[in-house]
């Protein structure tokens, strides 16, 4: 079930993109041309300066909006050139940058005249020009004819542009859309959360805990990148949103490498590659502390980008080199490269290595949810094979296994809460000792495995006559034991003298030939007294009729029936 739903998301999110890319085509109905440059100067560049610029031809001439710029500390000018076929202002909506983009500024000029000018960016506090997951985003008011749109940005992150000029409806349903999507991814991520922390809490697994760190650091990683931290959480720090995001995937690298050990395990397995982990761990760690605290934010990008990147390569290596001794491994590899896949395309998308597309943007969110959809279902299976393995060592603990009756143990401690229960007390209970005849004898004339069948035979009669409440237990060697709730002496005796009636008309049959099979039964009754201990009592009285029973020449229920007043059963009755 849990495939099938991830598998249903990742279909939603295939429509949800392709349904995107089809928006692109016509992305920018009224842009003529784009183009851009990178500021390397010293001194900055200025609006007026920009454009010399451009007239001059000294920019680079592009077909497709979505520019990106790699890690560096140069500013970016783009422009478009705008065409407005109509009479009237034409209000449109423009996407200008990411959302970790420090600093972008919107100049809407016409006749080389500055019409408006926005700011923003998360060097300082969140505006109203912020939307999760689409980037910083101005209402822009074309004026008629010819106008040119300039956006400057600049940022010691990947400098990213996903440039759209859309209408206001487009961009609306763009943004509800991608909104209700990745709604929809952190729900399974969260309830995957919850679901390995329950299975540590309860089963106390201890990797299921490091998948719920790895699987959380990447939610929280994910949150801050995309601008929904920024937007609602710490909307007026942006040192925090600086640097949260940046360490935040360095710790989603720590968190896999440790997830990474205590699934395979290696540090048991290979005490050697475990050591160079943990150094690489440190480094990463103490790098990026360094880092932040000496506000080194393009060292800190570099760093935390290049940990991921490295990170997800090591996890694919470790996998690799253990995936012929552990099947585990496999599935691993398996999950891991979808992963890998994802995250360097997200990677490589915002550092402007491969064409940033919206498939390569959200690609890391594509390859967690399908990693995460292999992983908790082999752990799942894991787990789920361990609870069995408990289960199974409890009913060990619990039955013996010749006979599939409760051992003696067992017996003691259901009894013995059964007659100390307030609502059981002054009520009637009988206890029955059961004892095969000759036992001895069938070993030693038979054989040890007949003997074995003749136990199993004599618990198999004896269950299936076994009444809803009563507790049936093997005592031990030949013995076994029946405690028999709200019954009083006499209908506990009529009981076992139908039990001794049933065995003795079923012999057991070994090699076509018939061997008769008899025991005695001893019964014991009391009222139940909370305050004493009733099944010792019991107990003894019932191996003391038991014994009686064997002395007066076994094959018989003592006290007998005519003792306690009662008429004997017909055999017919089994």
């Amino acid at each position: 079930m849990m495939m099938f739903r991830s598998f249903i998301i990742f279909v939603m999110m295939c429509c949800w993109q392709a349904a995107e890319a089809s928006e692109h085509k016509p992305l920018m109905p009224f842009v003529s041309a784009i183009g851009y440059l990178q500021d390397d100067s010293v001194t900055e560049l200025s609006l007026a300066q920009v454009q010399q610029r451009f007239q001059n031809g000294d920019y680079i001439a592009v077909t497709q909006p979505f520019l990106t710029f790699g890690i560096n500390h140069k500013t970016a000018w783009v422009r478009l050139s705008i065409t407005n076929p109509i009479s009237t202002q034409l209000r449109q909506s423009l996407v200008a940058a990411q959302t970790w983009v420090e600093s972008v500024d919107v100049y809407l000029l016409q006749h080389q005249q500055v019409l408006k000018h926005w700011h923003a960016g998360d060097a300082e506090p969140a505006s109203d020009h912020l939307v999760p997951t689409i980037g910083y985003m101005f209402d822009v008011d074309i004026p008629p004819a010819e106008s040119e749109i300039f956006i400057r940005g600049q940022s010691l992150d990947p400098l990213t542009l996903p440039i759209a000029l859309t209408s206001i409806e487009q961009a609306r349903s763009q943004q509800i859309k991608t909104h209700v999507v990745l709604g929809i991814v952190y729900g399974f991520l969260l309830a995957l959360i919850g679901f390995n922390m329950l299975l540590y809490i309860s089963l106390k697994q201890i990797v299921a805990l490091y998948y719920s760190f790895y699987i959380g650091c990447f939610v929280v990683m994910n949150l801050g990148y995309e601008g929904f931290a920024f937007s609602w959480f710490y909307p007026s720090s942006p040192q925090l949103q600086n640097y949260s995001t940046l360490f935040f995937m360095v710790l989603h690298g720590v968190c896999g490498l440790i997830f990474l050990s205590s699934y395979l395990p290696l540090s048991r397995k290979q005490s050697p590659l475990s050591r160079m982990l943990k150094l690489y761990v440190a480094v990463g760690i103490v790098s990026s502390v360094i880092a932040i605290f000496l506000q080194l934010h393009l060292l800190m990008s570099w760093i935390a980008f290049s940990f991921v990147t490295l990170t997800t390569l090591i996890m694919i290596v470790v996998a690799l080199l253990n995936v012929a001794a552990s099947v585990d491994a496999r599935y691993l590899l398996l999950a891991v490269s979808f992963s890998m896949f994802g995250l360097l395309t997200s990677a490589l998308s915002v550092w402007g290595i491969i064409p940033y597309t919206s498939w390569g943007f959200h690609g890391a969110e594509i390859g967690v949810v399908f990693e995460a959809m292999i992983l908790a279902t082999v752990l799942a299976s894991r787990l789920r094979n361990i609870e069995q393995e408990r289960i199974t060592a409890q009913y060990l603990a619990t039955h013996d296994l010749l006979t599939c009756l409760y051992n003696r143990r067992a017996f003691e401690d259901i009894a013995g809460q059964y007659l100390q229960q307030a609502e059981n007390h002054c009520k009637p209970v009988s206890f029955i000792m059961i004892d095969i005849d000759h036992f001895k004898a069938v070993n030693d004339n038979y054989g040890h495995q007949v003997g074995d069948q003749a136990l199993h035979q004599v618990a198999v009669l004896l269950s299936q006559q076994q009444r809803k409440n009563d507790i049936l237990a093997r005592w031990g060697g030949e013995e076994m034991a029946i405690l028999l709730p709200d019954t009083a002496l006499p209908q506990a005796v009529r009981y076992a003298e139908q039990l001794r009636a049933l065995l003795e008309c079923n012999p057991l049959t070994v090699a076509h030939k018939p061997i008769r099979i008899t025991a005695s039964f001893g019964v014991a009754s009391c009222l139940i007294d909370i305050k004493q201990n009733c099944l010792a009592t019991l107990f003894l009285e019932a191996d003391h009729m038991l014994y009686m029973a064997k002395d007066s020449g076994r094959n018989l229920v003592a006290p007998a029936v005519a003792a306690v007043g009662i008429s004997s059963p017909s055999v017919s009755t089994f």
